[in-house]
């Protein structure tokens, strides 16, 4: 359940990672990390809106298992 009080500030946070989205796909960032067999099956699927983190990194980084650039999602603290 969402208290009605947050889905209008959950839409507008949305449309803001929907631009950010949009922007790394045209900069040509890598797609979001999806399992292998998922990935061979689907290729693209990565690059959908739909595929993406609600609450993405900042800034991209460097994957440390594929070695690609891509925007990770915001993690706990270590």
């Amino acid at each position: 359940m969402l208290p009605s009080s947050l889905i209008a500030p959950l839409k507008q946070h949305l449309l803001r990672v929907k631009a950010l989205h949009e922007r790394d796909v045209r900069e040509g960032l890598a797609p979001v990390y999806l399992p292998d067999a998922l990935n061979r099956k689907y290729p693209m699927v990565g690059k959908e809106w739909g595929w993406q983190y609600v609450f993405p990194a900042a800034k991209p980084s460097r994957d440390p298992i594929s070695d690609v650039v891509r925007r990770h999602d915001v993690g706990p603290d270590p």
